[in-house]
């Protein structure tokens, strides 16, 4: 057996680096290989002789080889749903890599656009006590990615991060120990339904109804209208994305559907929420102020008024006030 066309059928069949297979499963391998099979896979298991934890580390073990891919994804994954607020999940079909790049393109230049409206439409900070101007945040267009999901890891990871309990003595999400503890959440979580096919999420820093319009307005258009020069590969790319839901309040959050979704760029940006919802929380304490205020200010106009009543000075001073300021009449001669 030449051991160049083992090797070479073995990376064509991702198989790791360190593996041990048998004879009939090498043999198909270098078949496949040479009939030119895109895929080929083992009719046994293989098993892997590398441990799930670097030598000389002190890192938790995982549940898959740490060399692995879908060891980095799963720990990627369990990190982007803690990290992010609001993930609009989408599915796409037959999409190519040509087309991807252009939506990956024209996304970066809508948020960017998207992101120079919305610091016109602020002030810009002032200068605080000690007299140092604060410094600029990142700008949320630059923050917001379209990433292409492996859904089975992703789901894994999802069971982690929502379903394992804070008080389990595990010392990685990724572990051995919190796989098992999460199996029996198996599509128990309501992206379950989601996660069927080739899907992909759009990451977003903050909920930001600017932007979410934005990329909603560019992705997921009620009708497709394109601008003349508009690249091809876009426009076919376009038209292959399923707006399914998305997932908001990192772990732990709602899952909402496409009109709930619509309804949250109706909504105007942080700033503006948090002056309306100033408003109405001053407005409602004003009158909460004049309703308890109201019941004393009756009961001391009614103790002043029996009050003078009972005082003679009051009465008579009263009455002669009054007669002061009656007209006097007149008699005409």
């Amino acid at each position: 057996m030449s051991r160049s066309i083992f090797v070479r059928a073995a990376t064509r069949a991702k198989l790791p680096k360190r593996t041990t297979i048998s004879f009939n499963d090498a043999c198909r391998f270098i078949e496949a290989f040479v009939t030119g099979s895109q895929r080929c896979y083992a009719t046994r298991k293989v098993t892997h002789s590398a441990s799930n934890v670097p030598p000389g580390s002190d890192l938790p073990p995982a549940h898959r080889p740490y060399y692995s891919r879908g060891h980095l994804l799963h720990r990627s994954y369990i990190s982007l749903l803690r990290a992010t607020p609001l993930l609009v999940m989408f599915q796409h079909n037959n999409l190519r890599a040509g087309e991807l790049v252009s939506i990956r393109r024209d996304l970066r230049t809508a948020m960017a656009n998207v992101d120079a409206m919305v610091a016109a439409s602020r002030p810009p900070p002032g200068p605080t006590e000690d007299g140092t101007v604060p410094s600029q945040p990142r700008p949320v267009g630059e923050q917001v990615k379209m990433t292409i999901l492996n859904t089975t890891v992703f789901s894994a990871a999802l069971r982690s991060a929502e379903y394992l309990p804070k008080d389990a003595e595990v010392r990685s999400s990724s572990s051995p120990e919190a796989y098992t503890m999460t199996m029996q959440y198996t599509d128990a979580h309501p992206l379950s339904s989601v996660l069927v096919g080739p899907t992909g999420v759009i990451q977003f820093p903050e909920v930001s109804p600017p932007h979410l319009l934005g990329v909603l307005n560019l992705l997921f258009p009620e009708k497709y209208t394109f601008r003349k020069g508009t690249d091809p590969a876009f426009i076919s790319g376009v038209q292959k994305l399923v707006l399914l839901g998305a997932k908001v309040d990192k772990v732990g959050g709602t899952t909402i559907d496409t009109d709930s979704l619509k309804h949250i760029t109706t909504l105007g940006d942080l700033t503006t929420l948090q002056g309306q919802l100033l408003g109405v929380m001053q407005s409602a304490g004003g009158s909460l102020i004049s309703t308890l205020q109201s019941p004393a200010r009756g009961l001391w106009f009614v103790m002043d008024g029996r009050r003078k009543m009972l005082d003679p000075e009051t009465a008579k001073s009263s009455e002669e006030s009054a007669s002061a300021d009656a007209p006097t009449e007149t008699t005409a001669t």
